[in-house]
Formats: C-alpha cells, sequence, structure tokens
C-alpha cells in the first residue's frame, strides 16, 4: 500500500509544462466570467439579511449589499477576467477573480456555501491560487512546479464526483438506482415549476422517462457508475475525453428532465481534462517547443 501511495504522489508532483497550467487557467476563467456575466447578482440585494445568517464563507458579512455594490463586485471579477485572458498578472489577476465569484456565489446561495451549481468550478479553480504561473518566457519550461496544479486540479474533479457517488450510497443504499427514487425526482421535477421550482425542457421526454421504472433505474444507474468510475476515467489520459462527454450527457439530461442548471460543471471538466487529455508535450491552441528542466528541447 506504501508503494502504491508512493508512485500516485510521484505521478502527481511530476514536472509538466508551463503552457499546461496558463491554459487551464485560462479556461477556467472563462467558465467563471460566463458564471459572472450570466447571472443577474443584483437579486441578492432583495433577500432578507436573515436569510443568510450562519454563513460559512462570508460569516464576517451581516448587513444586506445594495446593488450597486453587488455590481461591483461583479464587475471587478470580469475586468480580472480580462487580465487572466491578456496575460497581465494572470496570477493575482484569477486570485481577484475567484474571490469575486466565491463571494457571490456564497451570497446567492443564503444557507451558507456555495450553490450546487457552482461549487465544482470554485473548487478546482481554488487549486490555482497557489499555482505558480509561468511568464511569457517560461511558456514552454518544464518543471515540477508546473506539473502538480493540473494533476491536482484533475484529482479534485475525480474526488468530487467520487465523493457525489458515495454519498448517493451512504445515504440511499442501493435503493437509489432500483426503486423508484428516480422516478419521483423525475415527476418532482414535472411538478416543481409550479411552486416557482426550475422548468424541465423537455416535459414530455420527462414524462416518458418517468413512465417506465427501467429507463429510470437505468439513467440511476449510468449517473451512479459514472460518479463512482470518475477516478479511473481522469486517471488516464485517453480516457479524460469521454468523461467529458460522458458527464455533458449526464448533466444535459438533468437539464432536460428537470430544468436545473448544472452547466458550469461540464464547463470545469472540459477546462481540466481536455487539456490534460493532450500529449504532455502538445499546447492545446499553440505550438510549443517544450523546455526541459535542463534546458534541453524536447519533441
Amino acid at each position: 500500500m506504501r508503494r502504491l501511495w508512493s508512485r500516485i504522489d510521484e505521478r502527481l508532483v511530476a514536472p509538466g509544462p508551463g503552457f499546461r497550467v496558463a491554459e487551464i487557467q485560462i479556461l477556467l476563467a472563462a467558465v467563471i466570467a460566463l458564471r459572472l456575466a450570466t447571472r443577474d447578482w443584483s437579486l441578492i440585494a432583495e433577500r432578507p439579511a436573515a436569510l443568510r445568517d450562519g454563513l460559512t464563507v462570508m460569516s464576517w458579512y451581516t448587513g444586506t449589499p445594495t446593488p450597486a455594490a453587488l455590481v461591483a463586485v461583479q464587475v471587478v471579477g470580469l475586468a480580472c477576467a480580462l487580465l487572466v485572458f491578456a496575460r497581465v498578472r494572470p496570477h493575482l489577476a484569477f486570485i481577484g477573480l475567484w474571490i469575486a465569484f466565491t463571494s457571490l456565489t456564497a451570497l446567492w446561495g443564503s444557507s451558507g456555501k456555495v450553490m450546487h451549481n457552482d461549487v465544482l468550478t470554485v473548487l478546482v479553480a481554488s487549486v490555482f491560487l497557489f499555482a505558480s504561473t509561468p511568464h511569457a518566457s517560461g511558456w514552454r519550461d518544464v518543471r515540477v512546479r508546473y506539473g502538480w496544479p493540473p494533476r491536482a486540479a484533475l484529482a479534485v474533479l475525480a474526488m468530487a464526483y467520487f465523493v457525489s457517488g458515495a454519498q448517493k450510497l451512504v445515504h440511499s443504499g442501493p435503493g437509489w438506482v432500483f426503486s423508484d427514487n428516480m422516478t419521483w425526482v423525475l415527476r418532482l421535477g414535472l411538478s416543481a415549476h409550479l411552486s416557482g421550482g426550475a422548468r424541465p425542457v423537455a416535459e414530455d421526454l420527462a414524462h416518458a422517462v418517468a413512465q417506465y421504472g427501467w429507463v429510470s433505474a437505468s439513467l440511476a444507474g449510468g449517473a451512479l457508475l459514472l460518479e463512482l468510475t470518475a477516478p479511473l476515467w481522469l486517471a488516464v489520459r485517453r480516457t479524460r475525453l469521454l468523461f467529458v462527454v460522458s458527464v455533458t450527457l449526464m448533466h444535459g439530461s438533468i437539464w432536460l428532465f428537470i430544468g436545473l442548471d448544472y452547466w458550469a460543471w461540464p464547463l470545469t471538466v472540459a477546462a481540466v481534462a481536455v487539456p490534460m487529455s493532450l500529449a504532455p508535450d502538445r499546447a492545446l491552441w499553440r505550438r510549443a517547443e517544450v523546455v526541459s528542466a535542463a534546458g534541453a528541447p524536447r519533441q
């Protein structure tokens, strides 16, 4: 067992190219910028302060933010994203972007934590708060400090999905798949919009799936299997793209059948897994001759 953990540790901290850190940082910044730009954050100001009692990330703030303050944080976050894209003080800009996004999502959640549809993005992006961001001259360099952040991001992705699946088994057991659980989830989704909830995009299809228990059970079983095997999919470079496609289909079905907005999850997975599915010496959007730690070019 000790030997296994030693091999895993060696793989996580192996050297990597600087351009991979920059690529994933830019893609994650794009996901966060989309989230910031496509939500009306000023709506937080309409909620009573009592609803935010017991906050964790923002527990130091007990008042009600004004719409102007919320928009200001949104604008600062978007400005930081532009700096990341332009590679102007990218590390500092990414920290500012993450703080703005996490603060707004914590306030939006009202329950003291980031909402489920944003939590994966927040967790994965937090890895790059501690990453060394390469300068233009170090884009091609291969260093340990550039190798661990992308692999750590993959590990966070894998554990987030695995824990999500494991929690289903802990709290519901095999009944999460083999009972009428998913059938009732679909039926509740179909009626949720009557009380102000999200409306399924494909109501007729959701109705049809809910009518057949074996179809609902198959969807539940497939989702659970995908979550529990996420570490295996993401550990192998050649199966990472398949995982991106699979989680896109899974979250897409949630959107179609229940109407829940989880599009940031597959985008976050793609931001990390797509670059990491390439050969270590192949950049995502530019050709680069990789230079090893010893200074010799690597083809």
